[in-house]
């Protein structure tokens, strides 16, 4: 089956419509697809995974959805930053076939009743502060992979704990689609990209690229101190951040991330991970050993 060619951005708000576009897609001349699924407020980071994404070749298709179960305080929803019509800009210059930007009445019928529930993998980190996040992150990314049929999804590596959910999702439920993840796109004084940052005050601006300075500090003592616990790694974190003006710590962890487990010496499976708020704008970070 010939698809037509598409020569600009195509804006669907359907459901109904998306999945009629993509199994059309799948039965013509270039069957593949890869989705790059976002909140919208679309940054640099976001940007990278958009031209990772081109990169497959494959249909590109972007989705904005702020999806409001996964926000556990109703002012962050309320305040989390909305570009729509900038983002729509971003993604013709960038040249993206698709966007999928339903509403949440589109996504969400009444009487909605279903949903994934996560098991252990979401009792660490950001979950042990947010009840039902990671199940209803993992619902939203199946209904989206459900509607959109891709062969690829592409997902950032900062928000570490959800790449690690959905990839354990699409193993437990034989779902046939291959995750890129790409490494954190970060400001050029460290501070990982989020849509967040613009929430932040001038003042706690400049202190906010002290999160990634301490990981790579911490990651330096561990390749200078091979033995070096990692209880005692936390708490020299722990201690730089206070020292430095972060005093509003979430967690600080040394995480294998393969088996969601803690060991007692870091190895080069685990990464170091912390989520602290900075004035009133909560930042998550990760680094590698």
């Amino acid at each position: 089956m010939r698809l037509k060619k598409i020569s600009s951005l195509r804006t669907i708000n359907s459901v109904k419509k998306m999945q009629n576009i993509c199994m059309k897609i799948r039965l013509s001349k270039n069957p593949r697809i890869v989705l790059v699924p976002t909140m919208g407020a679309l940054h640099e980071g976001h940007i990278a995974l958009i031209k990772r994404a081109k990169a497959t070749k494959a249909i590109v298709i972007v989705s904005i959805f702020l999806n409001p179960k996964q926000f556990n305080e109703k002012k962050d929803l309320l305040t989390y930053p909305k570009t729509f019509n900038n983002d729509k800009k971003k993604l013709k210059s960038l040249k993206v076939d698709y966007l999928f930007a339903p509403k949440v009445k589109e996504i969400y019928s009444l009487g909605f009743q279903t949903k994934i529930a996560v098991q252990d993998f979401k009792n660490h980190l950001c979950g042990l502060s947010r009840e039902g996040h990671f199940d209803s992150v993992a619902t939203i990314v199946l209904k989206l992979f459900n509607i959109t049929m891709p062969h690829i999804a592409v997902f950032g590596e900062k928000d570490l704990q959800q790449l690690v959910i959905i990839k354990k999702m699409i193993e437990d439920l034989n779902l046939p689609i291959k995750i890129i993840s790409h490494k954190i796109i970060r400001e050029s004084d460290g501070l990982a990209m989020s849509s967040r940052n613009v929430k932040l005050t001038n003042k706690n601006r400049e202190i906010a690229p002290i999160i990634y300075k301490g990981l790579k500090r911490i990651k330096l003592i561990s390749k200078l101190k091979k033995r070096a616990s990692c209880k005692n790694l936390v708490k020299t974190l722990r201690d730089y951040y206070s020292t430095n003006g972060i005093n509003n710590v979430e967690y600080i962890e040394i995480i294998d991330t393969r088996t969601m487990t803690y060991p007692r010496i870091p190895s080069k499976d685990c990464h170091i991970v912390v989520a602290a708020k900075i004035g009133n704008v909560r930042l998550i970070d990760n680094l590698k050993f």
